[in-house]
Order: C-alpha cells, then sequence, then structure tokens
C-alpha cells in the first residue's frame, strides 16, 4: 500500500513537471486567464507558441483574433506585433488586413517577383512585382466602338468588357469606352512621371502591365469624376462584378490602406472570384492572401 501511495506521488509530480514544461501553462505565465491559454495551446503550433512565449507578448486580441473571418494562423505573431505598434487604435478586421496584405512590412524591401503563372489572378500591387521584359503572349486590340486609341488588353478581357458595355447601354443608355488599357513597363515610367502622385504605380508595379487592368470612362461623361457620379459610373461599380470584373481600388482601401481611390480602374478576375470578393466585400489583396497564398505556399511556388 505504501508502495502505491509513493507511486501515485511520483506520478502526479513528474504530471506536474511535465505541465510545468507545457505551452498551457507558459502562456498561462505570461497573464493569459487559464481558459484563454488553454486555447491558444491548442491552437497555436509550437513554433508560434514559441514565438509568443520569447516575446512575453501577453494582449487582449489573441483570443479574438482566432475569431476573425480572415485570420490567418501563420500569422499570428505578426497580428500582435502589429497591435502593439498600432497607434490609430485600428479594430482586429484592420489589423488583421493590413498584415496580411503585408502592411506591416517595407513593401520595398519585402517586395517579391509576381507570380504569372496565377494568369487572371495574378497579383501586381508595391510588393509583388513585375520585370521589365514580362508582356502577356495574347494581347487584342478593342474595337474603336469601345475604346480610345486603339487600346489592348487579353481576350478574355475585351471579350467581357464588350458584353458589360452592351448591357449598361441598355440600362443606362450611356456608353461605356475604355480610356487606357495593356501599358508595358516602359509606358508606365512616363505614366508614373505625369500623374499626380498616388495614381499611378510604378514601372513594374502596375496591373496594366499584365493585361487584365482597364481604365474605364463613357462618351457622355469622358472625364474621370464626373464619370464616376454619373448613371453609368454607378452602374459599372453595381454590376461590374457580373462580367469578371471588380474595382480594384476602391473607397474602403483608400479609408484604410491609403491607396487613391479610382473608380475607373478595373480588373478583371473571373466570374467566380469577382462574385466572391464583391459577395465578401473584401479587396483582391486581402481575397489572394486568405484564399490564395496559402496554397501556393504549400505547394512550393512562391
Amino acid at each position: 500500500m505504501a508502495a502505491l501511495l509513493v507511486l501515485l506521488v511520483l506520478v502526479k509530480s513528474c504530471q506536474g513537471i511535465v505541465y510545468n514544461y507545457s505551452n498551457e501553462c507558459k502562456i498561462y505565465k505570461l497573464g493569459y486567464p487559464i481558459d484563454e491559454a488553454r486555447i491558444l495551446a491548442a491552437t497555436l503550433t509550437d513554433e508560434q507558441a514559441d514565438s509568443l512565449i520569447a516575446h512575453q507578448e501577453h494582449d487582449t486580441i489573441a483570443i479574438p483574433l482566432l475569431g476573425e473571418r480572415y485570420f490567418i494562423i501563420d500569422n499570428f505573431h505578426r497580428y500582435i506585433a502589429y497591435h502593439k505598434n498600432d497607434t490609430t487604435d485600428a479594430p482586429l478586421d484592420v489589423i488583421v488586413a493590413m498584415v496580411n496584405m503585408g502592411r506591416d512590412r517595407d513593401w520595398e524591401s519585402s517586395a517579391v517577383p509576381c507570380d504569372t503563372s496565377m494568369g487572371q489572378l495574378m497579383l501586381v500591387n508595391g510588393r509583388h512585382y513585375l520585370d521589365e521584359h514580362y508582356k502577356p503572349d495574347s494581347l487584342v486590340t478593342f474595337n474603336k466602338n469601345y475604346c480610345y486609341e486603339g487600346q489592348k488588353a487579353q481576350r478574355a478581357v475585351v471579350d467581357a468588357f464588350m458584353t458589360m458595355q452592351k448591357a449598361c447601354k441598355e440600362q443606362t443608355d450611356a456608353q461605356l469606352m475604355v480610356n487606357s488599357a495593356y501599358r508595358s513597363y516602359k509606358d508606365q515610367i512616363g505614366t508614373y512621371k505625369r500623374s499626380p502622385k498616388g495614381y499611378a504605380a510604378r514601372a513594374g508595379s502596375s496591373e496594366h502591365q499584365t493585361g487584365f487592368a482597364i481604365d474605364v470612362t463613357s462618351r457622355q461623361h469622358p472625364m474621370r469624376w464626373p464619370f464616376d457620379t454619373s448613371e453609368e459610373g454607378i452602374w459599372m461599380r453595381e454590376h461590374c462584378h457580373e462580367y469578371g470584373f471588380i474595382l480594384r481600388y476602391t473607397q474602403k482601401q483608400s479609408q484604410i490602406f491609403g491607396f487613391a481611390y479610382e473608380p475607373w480602374h478595373l480588373r478583371y478576375v473571373g466570374l467566380e472570384t469577382a462574385k466572391r470578393i464583391h459577395d465578401e466585400d473584401i479587396t483582391f489583396d486581402e481575397y489572394y492572401a486568405y484564399y490564395i497564398e496559402p496554397h501556393t505556399k504549400s505547394k512550393g511556388t512562391k
């Protein structure tokens, strides 16, 4: 009997020692309530838990973060770090979006080549760049009834715009026109120099180089801002996703991410993706980070 009691004491003692070295115990000692420590220990990988512990990070957003719709577990430590350094009292969804897009890092120093194998879903921005030699394989010239100055774009873009233009004409009696479409790396250098700050990307960071982006106006309202508030401009914002386009630089991006609002700039991403981005009210950058990038990383393609 005495031997059994000794054995039970030893087992309890060993269990205590093991628990003291567990992630749950270590996280609890950071100041988290035991129930939160248990959740974090069960959710985070050993590497993520080690990072949390090593940085002595006790943050009130840790548990709420896990419930955010676009939460990415690999970004957990970066969400915490962003929150600690944030001076704007940004809400959780903005913190998640900013980190997912890589806006917590200097884009120039962390820039990576654009994955052109993604085709119409390739992401081009200040962090994902195209080199000066990239040019789409198949560019098609818009019919003069659909554009100004012989603009070119990918075939899918031309076909989708023609269909959208006809629908807009039937419903608003206005004629949408493409003002600018494909631009080479060299062309973008000139566009960037001529444009007001915030309204043109640097060469290599412009979607126009992909052949999947178009700037739209109308014959009735050829100037940009009158077009934005015109019947056809409003119609385009509300219906472009039905034709595979998204309004790429929205007011949401302008307010949260600091990009200029461009109500005329459409990006072709295909019907399924355009509908999802519209329905979920997210940007293409967020969509790419949440729905595409994790899969490309797992395949070792980026």
